[in-house]
This record gives C-alpha cells, structure tokens and sequence, in this order.
C-alpha cells in the first residue's frame, strides 16, 4: 500500500466537532476546563490537546518540565503576573516555568507540552517576564 493512500498516516481534529472530557490532570472534575487530546501522552508529558476554559475558569498553580506552548483561539487568558493573551497570540513559556491562569470570559486553546507537569503551591509561582 503506499503512503498516499495510508489515512492513518494522517489525523484529522476539527475544534467544532471535537469530543471533549473534564481536564482531571490535577483531579478537578468539575468541567470548567475540556480538553480534548490529540496527541498528548500522560507517560511522558509531551503532545498536543485542545482545551476550553468556561467563563471564570482558572488552572491550579504547575509547573512544567519542559516547554509549554499554546495558541488561543478565542477568548483572553489571564496569567498569574497579569499577562494577558489574546486570541492570535502564541505563547511559549520556559521549562521550569511555574503558573497558573484565569479566563473571565472564557477562552478555546491549542495546548502543547514538551515534558511531564506538576502541581506547586501558590508561594512557589514568580514572575514569568
């Protein structure tokens, strides 16, 4: 068979018609963040998922590993220092970086991770600029 004609060569995530499951990576459950994975793999903390935040929703204080990367695709996000993101901004944070974020009015994100993640306490998040 070639590679043309392969379609599991090829995966196709479409946000609007995405499955998506309460985010329980620090076991909240109480759906104000979805996510829905794409590529992510919880062993080695690395790929890529779709996340949904509700209005008010905010993420526990973590820490990376490794690089996170994110892309918002609607809605604003608000950072710990008062960073603020906005639909179109790509956002990279170091390995090592600690946060946590809040979205007021809700906010879609295209999330990827380049290593594990834990949960810190409020007194170990420093300002990322």
């Amino acid at each position: 068979m070639s590679a043309r004609s392969n379609p599991s060569r090829r995966s196709l995530t479409r946000f609007e018609t995405a499955d998506f499951s309460p985010m329980t990576a620090f076991g909240e459950s109480e759906g104000a963040i979805l996510w829905h994975n794409v590529s992510f793999d919880a062993e080695s903390g690395t790929g890529s998922y779709l996340m949904v935040m509700a209005p008010g929703a905010s993420s526990v204080p973590h820490r990376h590993r490794g690089a996170e990367e994110f892309y918002v695709l609607e809605g604003e996000l608000i950072d710990f220092d008062g960073q603020v993101y906005r639909a179109g901004d790509f956002v990279r944070l170091a390995p090592g970086t600690a946060h946590s974020s809040l979205s007021p009015g809700g906010c879609k994100l295209l999330v990827t991770h380049w290593g594990r993640t834990e949960r810190v306490g409020i007194g170990e998040l420093e300002p990322l600029s």
